[in-house]
């Protein structure tokens, strides 16, 4: 009877021991992680180009420093910087004026007595051959007479060259536009010697040239018909459109680059010979293609990889790239349009993970 008095006190505290494991409330599962705020856009196609640039100076369609063709003294300037001229117009005028007209008048005083020489001695000719045919003269004296003939119409041909120069020698002191243009700077000088300096430069602005170097990893794509622009920071960034009139087909030993020349036609007067700019030509362009930022991409050891949304969640893939051009890089597959592309918010994301969007 001890005994079981003494048990119970044992068991009942067992009991109570086991009841609270077996009737408290159940364990409660993980939480679920909340959604993952993000930014999306939608795919939509764009054109995007592969650009090459340059910097450099522009020049006039036609540009040309003018010299003197002969030595002498300025005797008068006739225009003034900023003049527009005429192709022939006379510029300036020198002081081998007078000696070109004495040149001249000398050169025609020649020319008479060569002539005159020709014709005796044409006549003489004559008269021996006839001679000859009578019996009145010999061979000799007929091969002497046509060799004295023919000195005198190859003294004529000097006096006739002679002229010829003395005409150029008297056009030369005359300075004259060698085509429709500008006139920039003006180095001539009332007085000054017109020897060895340039006098006048002109230049054509009806069109404005660039000549560039371009990086040779460019050469194959190089053409003439290529969209360019060139932006002057001058003239506060402004642009202006142009087209690749030439480009070598062969790296400049030299440089190690490419030369391309480019025209740009409308520059409605504001681009002008001599100013800076930096010339971008693209070289390659896709139009209706998939575009996106660079900021997208997820880099991986293989390649590149992008986040879609698909019924509200993440779905990774992975692309192709092509291009890149100012921040944008074309995607050539992996990506296609009215695909909803994560642009803020992708770098952490999991497949499959939930998703909320919300605006940027």
């Amino acid at each position: 009877m001890s005994n079981f008095r003494n048990f119970r006190p044992i068991l009942l505290t067992s009991v109570i021991a086991v009841l609270p494991a077996g009737c408290g409330p159940a364990p409660q599962s993980p939480e679920e992680k909340p959604p993952v705020r993000v930014s999306v856009e939608v795919v939509q196609p764009r054109e995007i180009s592969s650009i090459a640039y340059a910097s450099t100076r522009v020049e006039g369609l036609e540009e040309a420093l003018i010299y003197a063709m002969t030595p002498g003294k300025v005797e008068e300037v006739m225009v003034s910087e900023g003049d527009s001229v005429t192709a022939g117009q006379r510029l300036v005028r020198l002081n081998t004026d007078q000696q070109a007209v004495a040149g001249t008048a000398s050169a025609v005083a020649g020319i008479s007595a060569a002539q005159a020489n020709v014709d005796n001695a044409a006549s003489n000719y004559e008269r021996l051959q006839s001679l000859f045919e009578v019996g009145g003269a010999s061979a000799q004296q007929v091969e002497t007479a046509q060799a004295g003939l023919e000195a005198a119409q190859a003294q004529l041909s000097q006096a006739r060259a002679g002229y010829a120069q003395a005409l150029t020698a008297r056009e030369n002191s005359w300075i004259t536009a060698p085509f429709d243009g500008q006139i920039g700077r003006i180095w001539a000088r009332e007085g000054n010697s017109s020897s060895g300096t340039p006098l006048v430069s002109i230049s054509n602005n009806s069109a404005i040239v660039a000549r560039v170097l371009l990086p040779e990893e460019d050469l194959l794509h190089l053409h003439s018909g290529l969209p360019a622009y060139i932006t002057v920071s001058s003239l506060d960034n402004e642009s202006f459109p142009g087209i690749v009139t030439s480009a070598s087909s062969t790296v400049d030993q030299v440089s190690g680059l490419v030369p391309v020349e480019v025209r740009f036609d409308e520059t409605r007067g504001r681009l002008r010979p001599g100013m800076a700019g930096r010339v971008a030509v693209l070289t390659e362009t896709y139009e209706n293609t998939v575009a996106v930022s660079e900021s997208v991409l997820r880099r991986t050891q293989t390649g590149f990889q992008v986040v879609v949304i698909e019924d509200g969640a993440a779905e990774v893939r992975e692309v192709q790239v092509g291009i890149s051009s100012e921040g944008m890089v074309r995607i050539t597959d992996g990506l296609y349009f009215g695909d909803s592309l994560v642009v803020a918010g992708q770098s952490m994301l999991q497949d499959g993970a939930r998703v909320e969007v919300v605006a940027r």
